[in-house]
């Protein structure tokens, strides 16, 4: 009842005129589930408080087609006088469903209800009145006209079908009614009482809008979205269709002629294209009867003209749709837009959701949907592929979309199309693909592990496809140099020809130069690998493929260019997301873990590395898994949680993973898993087959599995000395490069732990330097653990307490639960009287050092500081100078975390604790 108090007082003042004998007729119309019948059931409540005489009824489907149905529930709800007249107790008792009622029976019976009007008001309530029988309407009709000088009031509910006319019948009892209500969708103020009445306040404020805009001002929708809103999660903040709200819209449907269903069907399946010529010849009806019932659903605001209201709503209607009627839908709807010219796309939709391809035009309309979303929307263009080779028997149209279907299959899942590998890799051989075709199928034996097979089948394509283009070779090399590293002596002389042809061509063409890329990232050249990356990063996400876009992040992330590289993964993640591209998707997330994981973000690395992992099978990701699991092996050891770092190293992975890049990374891992579980000798065994992966490999890439610095680990905990200083000497110098900034400062670490203690702290001093100029916390942390480690040997305490503070604020921030257990304080000289030392210079700062030192110890840089606090970077250095010289350190990471209360703060605690 909420927002119907004008039309409850129309009602009123009609009773009002009853009760002064002037007899009323009051008309109430309203959508499907407009609130009709609870306002009839209102009023009536009402009247009969009031001592009226109340007769009800309801008329149904199902019994429209009774004699008198609806006047036997009128009479049922008080008792007749004695003395009914023969005629009118036959009337009602008798049988001959449709006959008309005897005239003078009707009058009878007419004058026996206004009979009862002599002791009271009578007031009738007929609702639904569309499906009243024939005979009670003769008698509601009769009555009508005998009732205008009575104590009677006719209230008759029917549903709103605007443009449909009305049975003769019951124009005739409707004609020129007294009182004409009409009930609209209930505005936008209307909604938020409801919601108010069953939400909080400030989830109905926010809830408000979406909930009219969806429901339309339907009511038992919007009580529908309440109910399904009151079950979501607490932290939800967005009304979602849920069970209660399908119930209500089908509810709605099923109350009407059968053909509202079909209607509403019929604009679910065809969607955007639907108008009244296509539905009404998809549904083989006549289009003023599809027109019409279209108005019927857009009053009860479940359709919005010729579209379904809401995608909840459409996928109700098809969800209702028997299986076998929902496809024939479809594939008749398929066949309309193909004959009224709509493009491929939306054609080849209908008949993949028919699951059918009926004729050669439906193969040709399926191909050409596949060409045309091959980039934006590859699950799609899969199915049109599967689905036409279904349909086709000729074995050149079917290796041609084999082809076309492996191709674009790659972008979705590479293990959807393996079953159609072995015929391609026959047609291959035989000399019957196209460069285009073949390589998908390389790139599919590359991805298995399979460098032999896959370098056989490219010297065959080159034999028989023609020449290998410039870009088609530089997109190879790098594929197989990603996985594989070094192509010397791994592949036949001709293969290894064919893909480092680039090398010499003088061409124009920038793919020359992009080829490459790997051995300029091996020599960390900036100036080298900055252009060659940025050409790979400027295609599109489809365009090139995934593990050479992950090759192009990953060493511009290595030369010192992390934000470009960050800003280039997560363009291309989101366009990969866009377009369905799921592998280029799993390998974006497997690069943003692996660089999470270098700037010391543990849970981000964690987190990424297993979602990365869940989006392919282990039979997609082939050889490939080791990156992800590496990624995820290292972050959980750096966590501290080694039994789950362990529990990795027994998932199955592919025997042809260990002669790849990959097989190095996930040694790399697991022998660092092993050194933090205290297994030294099965570390070293890791390392070393890391090591004999990399050894003799032009393309050795310390930052991927930086061997020689991992066996210097284990060799130094073995007590092997020179063997460690000499790998750790050895990673130093490979490290030195262009853009090595990150990879010195960890060689340095390292063979700062092969000195004596009076020589390690220049060593850890310098890899502090580098390691903060590359924004790895992690690695930064551990240096200074080391270096807090070191000052605390050689007995300076002071300093080894101050370095301690940074490193605790570093592995809190990077949830390094392995440092955390590692670090153990430097011994607290004994409690003495008076502060501190560092204590009391701390005091002695004025309030604005005090902030600038505060924000430079927790990381900030000058300008940030600059910034935060409305000061030039001049004033900056101006504070910390002061304060560097009242604390007496030298550099901002000696700087404390927390500083010591201001001298009156500290002067007042301590006269209070007097």
């Amino acid at each position: 009842m909420v927002d119907r108090r004008t039309e409850l007082s129309q009602l009123r003042g009609a009773f009002a005129e009853c009760v002064a004998g002037r007899g009323a007729t009051v008309l109430v119309t309203g959508g499907l589930a407009g609130g009709k019948s609870t306002l009839l059931q209102a009023f009536a409540d009402e009247a009969a408080g009031q001592g009226a005489i109340l007769l009800t009824a309801t008329g149904t489907r199902l019994e429209q087609g009774v004699r008198m149905g609806v006047v036997w529930q009128l009479l049922g709800c008080a008792p007749l006088p004695d003395g009914v007249p023969e005629g009118v107790a036959g009337l009602i008792d008798g049988d001959g469903d449709g006959e008309a009622a005897d005239v003078r029976a009707v009058h009878d019976l007419c004058g026996v209800l206004l009979g009862l009007a002599a002791a009271a008001p009578l007031v009738v309530v007929v609702d639904d009145l569309q499906f009243v029988d024939d005979a009670t309407l003769q008698v509601l009709t009769t009555l009508r006209r005998r009732a205008r000088a009575a104590r009677v009031m006719l209230v008759l509910g029917e549903w709103d079908r605007p443009g449909m006319a009305r049975p003769l019948a019951v124009a005739e009892l409707t004609r020129a009614a007294h009182v004409d209500v009409r009930l609209g969708p209930l505005p936008e103020s209307a909604v938020a009482r409801i919601v108010a009445g069953a939400l909080e306040p400030k989830a109905a404020a926010m809830l408000t809008p979406a909930l009219h805009a969806l429901s339309g001002g339907n009511p038992a929708l919007v009580h529908a979205l309440v109910a399904d809103f009151r079950d979501l999660d607490p932290g939800t903040d967005r009304p979602v269709p849920g069970p209660a709200f399908r119930r209500a819209v089908l509810d709605c449907l099923h109350r009407w002629d059968p053909d509202l269903l079909r209607v509403a069907g019929g604009l679910a399946v065809l969607g955007g294209h639907a108008g009244a010529e296509l539905v009404a010849e998809l549904l083989g009806m006549h289009a003023a009867l599809a027109a019409q019932l279209v108005d019927v659903l857009s009053c009860a605001a479940i359709a919005d003209g010729w579209r379904l209201r809401h995608p909840a709503i459409t996928a109700t209607v098809l969800g209702a749709l028997p299986p076998d009627s929902a496809a024939e839908l479809h594939a008749r709807a398929a066949e309309l837009l193909d004959k009224h010219g709509v493009d491929a796309v939306g054609v080849a939709r209908h008949l993949v959701a028919a699951d059918t391809a009926p004729g050669q035009w439906a193969v040709r309309v399926l191909r050409q949907a596949a060409e045309q979303v091959t980039v934006d929307d590859a699950a799609l263009a899969v199915k049109c592929l599967d689905l036409a080779l279904r349909a086709t028997g000729d074995e050149k149209d079917r290796t041609a979309l084999r082809a076309a279907l492996v191709r674009i299959a790659w972008r979705v899942n590479p293990s959807s199309g393996a079953r159609h590998l072995p015929p391609l890799r026959d047609a291959l051989l035989a000399g019957n693909l196209a460069w285009r075709d073949a390589v998908p199928v390389i790139r599919h034996l590359l991805w298995q592990g399979d460098l032999g097979a896959a370098m056989d089948h490219l010297v065959v394509a080159s034999a028989t496809a023609g020449p290998l283009d410039v870009r088609t070779a530089a997109e190879l090399r790098l594929t197989c140099e990603w996985i594989y590293g070094s192509l010397r002596d791994q592949v036949p002389a001709e293969a290894h020809a064919l893909l480092t042809a680039q090398e010499k061509a003088a061409s124009a063409n920038p793919w020359v130069h992009t080829a490459l890329l790997h051995r300029a990232w091996a020599r960390g050249s900036a100036r080298e690998v900055v252009p060659r990356a940025e050409h790979v990063l400027q295609g599109r996400v489809g365009d090139v493929p995934p593990e050479v876009v992950a090759t192009a992040l990953l060493a511009l992330d290595d030369v010192d260019r992390p934000e470009r590289a960050m800003r280039a993964s997560a363009a291309l993640a989101d366009e990969a997301t866009r377009h369905g591209a799921t592998t280029g998707r799993a390998l974006l997330k497997c690069v943003a873990a692996d660089t999470a994981l270098r700037r010391g973000d543990l849970v981000a690395a964690r987190a990424k590395a297993t979602e990365a992992l869940g989006m392919l099978t282990a039979q997609s990701w082939g050889v490939l898994i080791g990156y992800p699991l590496s990624v995820l092996i290292l972050a959980e050891t750096a966590m501290g949680n080694t039994e789950q770092a362990t529990a990795l190293l027994s998932r199955p992975v592919p025997e042809a993973m260990a002669a790849t890049t990959f097989g190095a990374r996930y040694a790399h891992a697991s022998g660092h898993c092993h050194l933090a579980a205290g297994r030294t000798l099965a570390a070293l065994e890791e390392f070393e087959r890391c090591a004999s992966w990399a050894r003799g490999r032009e393309l050795d890439v310390p930052a991927a599995a930086p061997w020689r610095g991992d066996l210097a680990q284990a060799l130094q905990r073995l007590g092997r000395h020179r063997e460690a200083r000499a790998y750790a000497t050895e990673q130093l110098n490979r490290a030195r490069t262009p853009g090595g900034t990150r990879g010195v400062g960890i060689a340095l670490r390292v063979l700062a732990s092969c000195k004596d203690a009076k020589d390690r702290t220049v060593l850890l001093n310098e890899s502090v330097r580098h390691l903060e100029r590359c924004a790895d916390r992690l690695e930064l942390a551990r240096s200074l653990a080391e270096l807090s480690r070191t000052h605390q040997e050689r007995g300076q305490l002071a300093s080894a307490r101050m370095v301690l503070r940074k490193v605790t604020q570093l592995a809190k921030v990077c949830q390094a639960g392995l440092l955390a257990d590692e670090v153990v304080p430097a011994p607290v000289q004994e409690a003495r009287t008076g502060f501190d030392s560092d204590a009391v210079c701390a005091t002695s700062l004025s309030a604005a050092e005090r902030k600038v030192a505060e924000l430079a110890a927790h990381g900030h840089t000058n300008r940030e500081i600059g910034r935060r606090l409305y000061i030039t970077v001049s004033t900056v250095e101006q504070h910390l100078t002061r304060v560097y010289r009242k604390l007496n350190v030298t550099r901002r990471t000696d700087l404390p975390t927390e500083l010591p209360p201001a001298v009156a703060e500290t002067r007042t605690r301590v006269a209070l604790s007097r």
